[in-house]
């Protein structure tokens, strides 16, 4: 649920972009001719900026889009927060892949492995054009 809230989310945000989610696989938006992910976690309080963004995959990842939108939905589901973006070449270079049961410095284990940066690294929302 918390993936679909956060589609919903940055579509609405993205005024006139076209929700393709449902027919195609590597993106879930289009808006003025680029391809967006979306990725969303459930949180139990807002998000911070040392909090983590994240993009469950393997390790010899190739995304086929544009750029990646991420969000924060509470576990209510009453609250979504888009925390910001990347373009998908940026992200690739600036987040960290870490792998399943690895830990962070706060002690928290990586559920699954994937790529992950801090939101505070992330585009503003307001910033995407």
């Amino acid at each position: 649920m918390a993936g679909y809230l956060g589609e919903i989310a940055v579509h609405k945000y993205l005024k006139r972009s076209k929700y393709v989610g449902d027919s195609v696989f590597t993106h879930d938006l289009e808006y003025k001719k680029r391809k967006i992910e979306v990725k969303s976690k459930s949180c139990a309080t807002p998000p911070k900026p040392h909090y983590s963004a994240s993009v469950n995959c393997k390790k010899q990842f190739m995304p086929d889009n544009d750029a990646y939108f991420f969000t924060r939905v509470r576990k209510d589901f009453m609250i979504v927060w888009i925390v910001g973006w990347l373009p998908t070449t940026k992200l690739l270079k600036k987040a960290t892949y870490k792998n399943r049961g690895e830990t962070d410095t706060d002690g928290f284990v990586y559920k699954t492995s994937g790529l992950h940066i801090d939101i505070e690294e992330l585009q503003s929302a307001t910033l995407f054009q």
